[in-house]
């Protein structure tokens, strides 16, 4: 794949996240998102097939919590530093890319025809924090009756705790270390922990950011023909 193509898919990837973030997926043309690339309006269909696998080959590129869980598993965290750990993840995440996160928000809890797709990419973090709540209940380090309701509650405050919920709230610009502090006492109180936070070595989404997406990019080019953008 040449230069230019793969810079021509990397901008439909990007106005089609953005304009699905705005817009939802149902109200965003292949046309504005061929607008807004500055691509020709035949390149989606050529690259991708259509809107449906544009969103899918986005979802790839931008949705980095699988490829973040693999890299935490491989650590082999304690149960204290896993939980902690994946929730500092989650939250650069958001910080990372909120229109993906906004997007995932529009998918899990409108029950669309596309929700299914979102969660398969979302799961691994699910199943992960699943594994460090049930290891450490069983360690005796977390103390809380029912697991599915307290990983209902924690993963959903972070993995959608940043978006906005439309209700009368006051944004305080708060920075990532004072943001990671409040949301990790309100987890790890309510999984009744009383200890220290601790963390599974060094940040993980900040080294993935431009690896995932260029790596999507060439996985999915097109040998041959190099279209005019």
């Amino acid at each position: 794949m040449s230069r230019e193509e793969e810079h021509v898919k990397k901008r439909i990837l990007k106005a089609a996240k953005t304009l699905t973030a705005l817009k939802g997926f149902e109200a965003t043309t292949v046309r504005e998102i061929c607008t807004k690339a500055d691509a020709n309006l035949s390149l989606v269909s050529y690259y991708y097939g259509g809107k449906e696998h544009v969103f899918e080959s986005m979802l790839d590129a931008f949705i980095l919590i699988g490829t973040a869980s693999e890299v935490l598993a491989s650590r082999q965290p304690e149960p204290v530093a896993g939980v902690c750990t994946m929730v500092r993840e989650i939250l650069s995440f958001h910080r990372y890319d909120p229109e993906i996160s906004r997007i995932i928000h529009q998918e899990l809890t409108r029950e669309t025809p596309r929700t299914e797709i979102v969660r398969a990419r979302v799961m691994p973090g699910w199943l992960l924090m699943r594994r460090y709540l049930e290891e450490g209940r069983t360690l005796g380090e977390f103390h809380f009756r029912s697991l599915d309701m307290v990983l209902v509650q924690a993963m959903g405050s972070i993995l959608f705790g940043g978006v906005r919920s439309g209700l009368p709230v006051k944004q305080e610009n708060l920075d990532e270390e004072a943001q990671l502090g409040d949301v990790l006492n309100f987890i790890l109180g309510g999984i009744g922990y009383t200890g220290e936070a601790r963390f599974a070595g060094e940040p993980i989404i900040p080294g993935l950011v431009p690896t995932c997406a260029q790596q999507h990019v060439e996985e999915s080019g097109m040998a041959g023909r190099e279209p005019q953008s």
